[in-house]
């Protein structure tokens, strides 16, 4: 028990604090970058839905400062049944492209076939990209060896414990793009080189799997904190991350071929480390709490942790961040659930 006790606990400093601290040690690559570097960049937005906010993300996109004759934009349109594409058609610069409702991976595949620029950008419906976003994705770009770039998702409510959330994941993001290994992009701003760009299934979580893959062929993939997307944070938080938690995990299938530790291209560490641990910590907290609580019989030590963590848990009762953690962690729970269940998610709902 006190194995299974300190082996849990060892896994889940490891994955928040130890990593971060290893990232920090490991050789880090200088890329270049050169602000005034513009390719061809196809702006691919998708949506479900999204009649509420699209007229206003087309008015931001036709505000972005960046070359006209070098910007394609395309409204990938995932079967929508509202209004969605009846506003977007107001918008002249706009192609449209109307699918069937298979979901977003679908929908960016069949976009990408649509692509006429060498840089492919992915975008929800409902952010707000800065002015000089696309110039600042771009520029990365002029390194050749960098395939994919992750911009950063900010969000409106700067009080929001999502965006308490996106601080740490920042931080460890800024770490691991300086190893070229940034294993997970973020679905509202990233961009790939359309010649590097891997069709994706179905069931696949986009903008995770795509830069595992762009990495596995040979390019790097990078953080990019000044390219920056607006949006207001979401509604139902246990909801969304039981979705994308559930998606990654079904998404572990086609990671498999890269997780040789041995192979130079190999995502071990930082997918072990970084997503892996972290997807199943509701596991190891489970068994700390089973383990302790059976060694609290006969030993004063394991009596106090015990209490500490009843006390941590019941905090979430008054405390708002601890109540955050325990929803992301309930999420995630009811994620592995789903998944051991052989449930699936490849469309989304709009909750907003």
């Amino acid at each position: 028990m006190q194995i299974i006790f300190w082996l849990s606990v060892g896994l889940l400093i490891y994955t928040t604090v130890i990593y971060y601290l290893l990232l920090k040690v490991f050789k880090q690559n200088d890329y270049h970058k050169n602000d005034i570097y513009s390719p061809g960049i196809t702006l691919i937005i998708c949506a479900h839905n999204e009649e509420k906010c699209i007229s206003e993300k087309l008015l931001n996109t036709l505000e972005i400062d960046y070359p006209k004759e070098n910007l394609q934009v395309i409204l990938a349109d995932d079967g929508s049944t509202d209004k969605t594409v009846e506003i977007a058609k107001r918008f002249d610069f706009i192609e449209i492209l109307e699918l069937s409702r298979r979901g977003k991976t679908i929908a960016q595949n069949k976009a990408v076939l649509k692509a006429r620029n060498e840089i492919l950008v992915f975008s929800d419906a409902n952010n707000k990209y800065n002015k000089d976003a696309l110039q600042k994705l771009a520029r990365n770009f002029a390194d050749e060896r960098v395939g994919v770039v992750c911009g950063e998702l900010q969000y409106s409510n700067k009080i929001s414990k999502e965006n308490s959330y996106w601080n740490y994941e920042i931080a460890i993001k800024k770490v691991e793009s300086k190893n070229g290994w940034l294993l997970g992009a973020n679905g509202s701003i990233y961009a790939v080189r359309k010649n590097a760009f891997v069709p994706l299934p179905e069931d696949s979580i986009s903008d995770q799997l795509e830069p595992i893959k762009v990495y596995g062929n040979g390019l790097d993939v990078v953080y990019e904190p000044e390219a920056i997307a607006i949006e207001d944070p979401p509604d139902n938080i246990l909801k969304r991350k039981r979705r994308i938690i559930l998606r990654s995990l079904v998404t572990m299938k086609y990671v498999f071929t890269l997780l040789n530790p041995f192979k130079k291209r190999s995502v071990f560490i930082p997918y072990v480390s970084h997503k892996l641990i972290r997807w199943f910590a509701p596991l190891f907290l489970f068994l700390c709490f089973l383990s302790s609580f059976y060694l609290a019989i006969d030993s004063d030590i394991f009596r106090v942790i015990l209490v500490f963590q009843v006390m941590f848990y019941v905090s979430g009762i008054f405390h708002s961040g601890v109540r955050y953690v325990l929803k992301v962690i309930i999420a995630s729970a009811l994620a592995i659930i789903d998944w051991v269940l052989g449930k699936k998610q490849t469309t989304w709902a709009v909750d907003r």
